[in-house]
């Protein structure tokens, strides 16, 4: 079951998709915005809203280092 915590409008929205925490991600292009979800780590679990917002920037800019947790396809 999927439960909605923290949502900050085109910027990210962080569940607890049955017991694990995920962040979807809004990434922008030119014409296209597209959405992408990665598994959080035990330790960003507990972070704060305005935390959340820095780690979802970071996962923008710098994609590949969080490329190994996107679920595919994004929640």
């Amino acid at each position: 079951m999927k439960k909605e915590l923290f949502k900050n409008n085109w910027d990210f929205i962080l569940y607890d998709f049955d017991g694990k925490k995920i962040i979807t991600v809004v990434f922008f292009n030119s014409y296209v915005d597209t959405s992408k979800s990665f598994i959080l780590k035990k330790e960003e679990e507990g972070l704060s809203f305005e935390e959340y917002k820095k780690l979802s920037e970071e996962i923008r800019n710098n994609y590949e280092l969080f490329k190994e947790r996107e679920l595919i396809p994004a929640i």
